[in-house]
């Protein structure tokens, strides 16, 4: 059975960020960010880059698996320029690859940056989270 694979939104301060680069370069260890983790440095940075566009070319990528910028401009009905732009941040954040193709055109494929079938978001803990517990 295949194992479902996850792409994992989380949630780092600078602060926190600034002390994890310090540890590793004291202690001259190599901390490298899975490919299945994208780290934002807060929910409303999140809010911010994630929009409805978006989150449709990713479906669209996903479920049509399309062979061109052009073909997920057409596939979900925009324009070809706006469909780029948002793909590039996309490839940029790290949820999609745009894979050269060797032809006159220059032609990009948008492809997952792995085959992962959902995005799992862990919400930063605040104060006032409350963890639940399965009572034995």
């Amino acid at each position: 059975m295949k194992k479902l694979k996850f792409l994992q939104i989380h949630f780092q301060s600078f602060e926190d960020f600034k002390n994890e680069v310090t540890k590793a370069l004291t202690t001259r260890s190599t901390s490298i960010q899975p490919k299945e983790h994208i780290i934002f440095d807060s929910v409303a940075s999140f809010r911010n880059f994630m929009t409805i566009q978006k989150i449709e070319l990713l479906t669209s990528i996903a479920t049509r698996k399309p062979s061109s910028i052009y073909e997920l401009a057409q596939f979900v009905d925009r324009d070809f320029a706006a469909v780029l732009r948002d793909c590039t941040g996309l490839e940029t954040i790290g949820f999609i690859r745009l894979k050269d193709v060797n032809d006159s055109k220059k032609t990009k494929i948008p492809q997952l940056k792995f085959e992962y079938c959902g995005i799992a978001i862990f919400l930063p803990k605040s104060p006032y989270q409350i963890e639940f517990k399965v009572a034995a």
